[in-house]
């Protein structure tokens, strides 16, 4: 039984990696596993206390409420895009921007996917001139709702379709 639960987990993940693929997910999630290295790799406080937000032509942006912390991630800003190089295996990152932000909470730096349920590390201020996201239709959210409805455990499946969703509000 063991075999057969590894293969159906390695089956899911083919399956993801493929959908992935296929529906240009692939920066959405990379860009996720960028923010969760930031945190790991930076640890206590620098990790907490800063938030990825965006990567965009290889810089990744991060918003602080600490400017000491803008300072010291400067100073460490080559060292830590090749430590994060080097753990994702490819050269994705080549500038880290930093601004400081006094609308960006202390909460929204700790808040978990399950918290908030949606793009947990894409909050912005509403200061932003942005225009808002397109909601997705009812057959893209139908769509997403099929494709995570095998994943069982709930913190990924969570995740999953908060970056399809994600995903498709960038595409419209």
């Amino acid at each position: 039984m063991h075999k057969n639960k590894m293969h159906k987990t390695q089956n899911l993940r083919d399956l993801l990696t493929e959908l992935a693929r296929t529906r240009d997910f692939e920066p959405k999630m990379l860009e996720q596993k960028v923010f969760s290295l930031w945190r790991k790799h930076l640890g206590t406080p620098l990790g907490t206390k800063t938030m990825p937000v965006s990567i965009s032509g290889g810089t990744l942006k991060i918003y602080t409420e600490y400017p000491p912390y803008k300072n010291e991630i400067s100073l460490l800003k080559d060292k830590i895009i090749a430590d994060l190089n080097a753990e994702l295996r490819q050269p994705i990152l080549t500038d880290i921007r930093i601004d400081v932000r006094q609308s960006v909470t202390s909460k929204s730096l700790h808040t978990s996917v399950s918290e908030i349920g949606a793009e947990p590390l894409k909050a912005t201020p509403n200061t932003s001139p942005e225009s808002p996201p397109h909601e997705p239709t009812p057959q893209t959210l139908e769509q997403i709702d099929q494709t995570v409805a095998d994943v069982t455990d709930t913190d990924l499946k969570a995740s999953l379709h908060q970056l399809f969703i994600s995903q498709s509000r960038d595409k419209s």
